[in-house]
């Protein structure tokens, strides 16, 4: 009886032992902060979906959670939720390689937002700050040359000149750091900019796990697809409607077709779909004209969808494949923002693109007429 209660003593402390976690921490110390403000600790998993894990006060600037050591790097975000008036003034991207990270930074003296913010601890960390610095780095640019007297009136114009060269220096960036997690997920981001080649140069430079990953996958369908511009013709793709109904573009042939970009969330997009494409319709559609509407909602997003499509009175053909801007048909057609549609005349070349929205043009209308003469 005695060895007996002696082995289930061994098992009990041994499987006891295989419970304990071991534990890191994030901590940091935010100066200018005081018992106004809460710190929120939240998980992100692959799908880039935020999980609220806990919270806590800071006490004396500064604050610290405990976190579980995991075989894989884990990614978390910090919400810094300012509780007089409960809205979160900072999210805090946070890259977990089991050992401890540290936050610094100061408040401004609004207490809107930070003047600076620094997170040490891991190699991803280190990253994600580079990273960011280039945005940083251009931002000032930028704010320079909109003071100059002589570009009063031209911020979009500044704005999208800047636009290009960041993305440059990003993609530089990734290529003198390409095998992470980071580099990988705004590598898929800026794929519209990159060619085939480049794209290939890249995937091979990745190690096993991540050519394997979720973004690895992603990345190794997109570097296989035909980026289309104005004068190619296009390639048939399928995607569904509302009802789950499969359409291709293959079904329209030999009509002129006018495939637009949008999703629910976009504010403009809205504005074109009720103003100038429900006129268009109504004008055209027994012309053989067609408006097929590609929306680039998530799949979580689809009920959002039908309620857009409805308030926008879409009557015309509304489909998708809801996988966001990683869509490949978006990666395919060189998406970066919407509203953005591109007119394909009858024998399927893509004549015109159009991004944007302005209600004080009629161009796309001048475009289609000229396809009908």
């Amino acid at each position: 009886m005695k060895k007996i209660f002696i082995l289930l003593l061994i098992i009990i402390t041994n499987s006891c032992k295989r419970e304990i976690i071991k534990s890191d921490s994030i901590s940091g110390n935010l100066k200018e902060m005081n018992g106004e403000f809460s710190i929120i600790l939240d998980s992100i998993d692959s799908e880039n979906k935020s999980f609220k894990i806990d919270s806590i006060s800071v006490i004396n600037n500064s604050f610290k959670f405990k976190v579980p050591k995991s075989k894989n790097t884990k990614q978390y975000q910090i919400r810094i939720k300012n509780d007089s008036i409960k809205k979160t003034i900072t999210y805090i991207p946070i890259w977990f390689e089991n050992e401890d990270v540290f936050i610094t930074g100061t408040l401004n003296k609004l207490k809107t937002y930070f003047d600076t913010i620094e997170v040490k601890g891991g190699k991803l960390n280190e990253i994600e700050a580079e990273y960011s610095n280039i945005m940083e780095k251009h931002g000032a640019e930028f704010e320079r040359k909109l003071s100059l007297p002589e570009n009063k009136g031209k911020d979009d114009s500044i704005f999208n000149e800047l636009v290009k060269i960041i993305e440059i220096d990003q993609i530089n960036f990734i290529y003198q750091k390409p095998n992470n997690e980071i580099s990988l997920k705004n590598m898929i981001r800026l794929s519209r900019g990159v060619s085939k080649d480049s794209l290939e140069l890249y995937y091979n430079l990745l190690d096993h796990n991540l050519k394997n990953s979720k973004n690895g996958n992603i990345l190794f369908e997109q570097k296989k697809l035909k980026k289309l511009k104005v004068g190619n013709y296009i390639e048939n793709f399928t995607a569904l409607d509302l009802n789950n109904n499969e359409i291709s573009i293959s079904n329209f042939k030999g009509k002129i077709i006018l495939l637009d970009f949008w999703a629910s969330w976009c504010v403009p997009c809205h504005e074109q779909n009720q103003k100038e494409f429900s006129k268009l319709y109504k004008k055209y559609k027994d012309e053989n004209f067609i408006i097929i509407s590609y929306s680039l909602d998530k799949k979580d997003a689809k009920e959002k969808w039908r309620e857009a499509s409805k308030k926008d009175n879409i009557n015309w053909v509304n489909i998708s494949n809801l996988k966001g801007f990683n869509d490949p048909i978006s990666k395919q057609y060189s998406i970066s923002s919407i509203p953005n549609s591109f007119l394909i005349d009858q024998k399927g070349i893509i004549i015109k693109s159009f991004i944007g929205y302005n209600p004080e043009n009629e161009i796309i209308e001048n475009e289609i007429l000229k396809l009908m003469k």
